[in-house]
């Protein structure tokens, strides 16, 4: 009978170690889990400032925008012109008539006719793209008649 008291006793010292092993791993999960928590909140925190601070951004970046096109909507409505400051910070397009440099225009036809493209042209000739389609357009026009 001694025999299986001392194997009883053996195994409830067993159980109950087991019992307290999985009870300390319990607490270190939730602890883990805590901490999961933590630095999910953190990181969310981070986020919604990152995103305030970046809607900021493209609002004053919006905002601006739409200053300089009223600025050169009523230039171009009403022929005023702008303060040099003003000029300066929003430097507005000055359209030409494409017959306003001569050399520019030559030159451009030239290109075009020894076959670039009006994008290389443009590049070449630092204008705009539009302008050297125009260019090519009106010169092309005046051979016909």
């Amino acid at each position: 009978m001694y025999p299986f008291i001392f194997i009883s006793i053996a195994l409830h010292l067993v159980s109950f170690l087991c019992i307290v092993l999985l009870f300390l791993k319990q607490t270190k999960s939730s602890d883990v889990s805590e901490e999961i928590a933590t630095g999910m909140e953190v990181y969310i925190e981070q986020l919604e400032e990152e995103n305030d601070r970046l809607m900021t951004e493209v609002k004053s970046y919006v905002d601006k925008r739409e200053n300089q096109l009223d600025t050169r909507l009523r230039v171009l409505e009403h022929g005023k012109t702008v303060s040099p400051e003003v000029e300066e910070q929003q430097k507005p397009v000055i359209i030409q008539h494409p017959s306003a440099n001569n050399e520019r225009n030559q030159k451009a036809l030239q290109l075009h006719s020894q076959g670039f493209s009006v994008t290389d042209i443009a590049r070449i000739l630092n204008c705009g793209v539009g302008e050297v389609e125009l260019i090519v357009n009106i010169h092309g026009r005046s051979e016909q008649r």
